[in-house]
């Protein structure tokens, strides 16, 4: 609940820092409040002021965070602020405003007038984020993990003749694991770590898939081989890698693939659950356990 207030409270700030078609927008109502207001058809009414009061309302409602959390709780607070203002028209209300400036505008032609379109359009253009250098940030994350999975499915097929087997691994591995092959099966989905994907499904991920995923999550991000649970029925719980591999194992994981970056005592802690018998490899900067 905190964390829907927080979202709630913080959320038109932490909205408007993402390009500035948010006061493109609150430029556009203002305009059209006034051409409304001196026009005829805001004194008889129609169907112009009333998508124009809709469009109002629907804003101040994603402004206001009283507002805003009934809204989010609507929609389910899985989804994060953004996603409620999929409700405001944004691109038909600026392109209303944009539409009437240019109407008025070009009642008398001239180079002032020419200036003043293309200096409309430039401040449309620009209120944008650019996005090119998050789409090839985005490329290059996506091409690692598409290479650790390339090299793991020859050695698969190379050892066992086979195509499909199951994969337990750090969360981008395992998002870019269904998308590169149908038959490689991840151990659980994007769906544990993002609600948002799920928020339409009733199935639930089991005990154990929980915490096969926080225990890698935090081992990715600490270096630590052992995390607590806190939980409100049973209370603080340690799932070390000792139940991690019975977990995998009972559910017939092929292999696993831990950080490679790891701290070396780490390693050896690891090593040790492991044991001498089972062999770990290294690929493409990961390492690998076969389990099966």
């Amino acid at each position: 609940m905190m964390t829907l207030l927080k979202s709630a409270t913080n959320g038109w700030l932490d909205y408007t820092q993402h390009g500035k078609y948010a006061a493109l927008l609150l430029a556009a109502i203002l305009y059209l409040g006034y051409c409304l207001w001196k026009s005829k058809a805001a004194r008889n009414g129609g169907k112009q002021p009333l998508f124009y009061l809709y469009a109002v309302l629907i804003t101040l409602a994603c402004i206001c965070p009283v507002t805003v959390v009934i809204l989010m709780k609507y929609q389910t607070a899985f989804y994060s602020y953004v996603w409620i203002w999929t409700a405001v028209p944004q691109t038909a209300l600026i392109a209303w405003a944009c539409t009437e400036f240019l109407y008025t505008l070009w009642r008398e032609k001239s180079i002032r007038n020419v200036a003043a379109t293309l200096l409309l359009a430039g401040i449309v253009i620009l209120s944008g984020n650019p996005v090119s250098d998050r789409t090839g940030s985005q490329l290059t994350q996506v091409e690692q993990p598409r290479e650790v999975l390339r090299q793991l499915s020859e050695y698969h097929l190379e050892e066992s003749g086979e195509t499909e087997y199951s994969l337990w691994a750090p969360k981008e591995i395992l998002a870019a694991a269904r998308a590169y092959s149908a038959d490689i099966h991840p151990v659980y989905g994007r769906s544990i770590w993002d609600a948002a994907l799920g928020s339409y499904s009733y199935d639930t991920y089991e005990t154990w898939q929980e915490d096969l995923y926080l225990w890698m999550n935090h081992l990715e991000e600490t270096g630590e081989p052992e995390y607590v649970r806190t939980e409100e029925n049973t209370g603080e719980r340690t799932i070390d890698f000792r139940t991690c591999l019975d977990s995998a194992a009972a559910a017939g994981v092929d292999y696993i693939l831990l950080p490679g970056d790891l701290p070396e005592d780490t390693v050896e802690k690891l090593q040790e659950t492991l044991g001498t018998d089972t062999e770990r490899k290294t690929t493409a900067g990961y390492y690998l356990i076969e389990i099966r």
